[in-house]
């Protein structure tokens, strides 16, 4: 086995409300001809060096980084799928049963909190053409921003969908006030609007302070696994799912069974990482209702292929077993 540290660059900076980032990092393990990848997210505080340093140890010590677990487990089932001839999503539907869907929900595409909205909305127009749900980063500390970001994003594209994604950038005192002002843009989600150091009680206080008819509103930092479902189950509508989250494919599944147990709709994301890393999560796509699968799209050096998009923005998975990404 072999562990490598990839740096992935950006076509540009791209700023969420964590903060911007222009370059980000990858976990590689290799065995033979099997290649698997993990990425390292700024705030999850990993240390590429000391997870490479943990992996080059004789003896694995039994709770490993997040990025080591999940790359060794989808090292473990792209082994499996090349030797059984059937792809990730054969485990997922053995697990999970057929999906709820005849066919994946639509492709999706991301926007950075915007530094000029003239630039913004030519980029809005020009890949609304393809796709019809549009991803949009809000929760820049000013609130005419995000409020600009939206109203931009709707005009420009006023068929498209728009997940709006907050990333715990309002404070509780904010969010009611902003959920109810963006309704008036036919949102289609608002993810994760409060941080996630707050408990239950903020979800709780924020669902009693909105009103029947708001928009749906999703979780993703404040669930992590599917043990931290039940508990929020009362006061969202949804769940952010992403490989890195949960630690594993497996972990993930576990994931989609407990937002379906609580009756939750499913969005199934991923982090700015290779073909190799949103082909692996896409496998698990029949089992979601919305899709963010395009973190590859960031990048100028994307070294592998795997799922694609095509002209109306409809997800096609590579026909191959095991993840399916090769190196281009």
């Amino acid at each position: 086995m072999h562990a490598a540290i990839k740096t992935l660059t950006l076509n540009e900076p791209f700023r969420i409300a964590h903060g911007t980032s222009a370059t980000r990092q990858v976990l590689r393990i290799s065995e033979g001809q099997h290649t698997t990848e993990a990425p390292f997210v700024p705030y999850y505080g990993e240390d590429p060096q000391l997870t490479l340093a943990i992996l080059n140890q004789a003896v694995l010590p039994e709770q490993l980084p997040r990025t080591a677990a999940l790359a060794l487990n989808l090292l473990r089932h792209d082994i499996i799928g090349h030797a059984t001839s059937k792809p990730l999503a054969a485990h997922a539907r053995a697990k999970l049963g057929a999906p709820l869907h005849s066919s994946p929900p639509p492709g999706c595409r991301s926007f950075s909190i915007p530094d000029d909205l003239d630039v913004f909305a030519e980029k809005i127009r020009l890949i609304s053409k393809q796709f019809r749900v549009l991803k949009l980063k809000l929760g820049s500390g000013d609130l005419s921003l995000d409020l600009a970001t939206v109203s931009v994003a709707r005009h420009t594209a006023p068929h498209a969908e728009l997940l709006l994604d907050v990333n715990g950038g309002w404070e509780l005192s904010e969010a009611a006030l902003m959920i109810t002002k963006l309704a008036d843009y036919r949102p289609a989600l608002i993810e994760q609007p409060i941080h996630h150091r707050h408990g239950v009680e903020a979800w709780e206080e924020l669902r009693a302070s909105l009103p029947g008819n708001a928009p749906p509103i999703f979780a993703d930092e404040s669930v992590q696994t599917g043990a931290d479902i039940p508990a929020l189950a009362d006061f969202i509508d949804g769940v952010n799912i992403k490989l890195l989250k949960c630690g594993s494919f497996d972990a993930a599944i576990v994931m989609i069974a407990a937002a379906r147990e609580h009756s939750l709709q499913i969005l199934l994301g991923c982090m700015i990482e290779t073909s190799l890393g949103t082909t692996a999560a896409a496998h698990l796509a029949p089992w979601a209702d919305w899709i963010d699968l395009d973190g590859h799209f960031h990048l100028s050096n994307d070294d592998f292929t795997g799922i694609e998009y095509d002209a109306s923005g409809t997800l096609l998975m590579p026909d191959r077993p095991g993840i399916g990404a090769i190196p281009r």
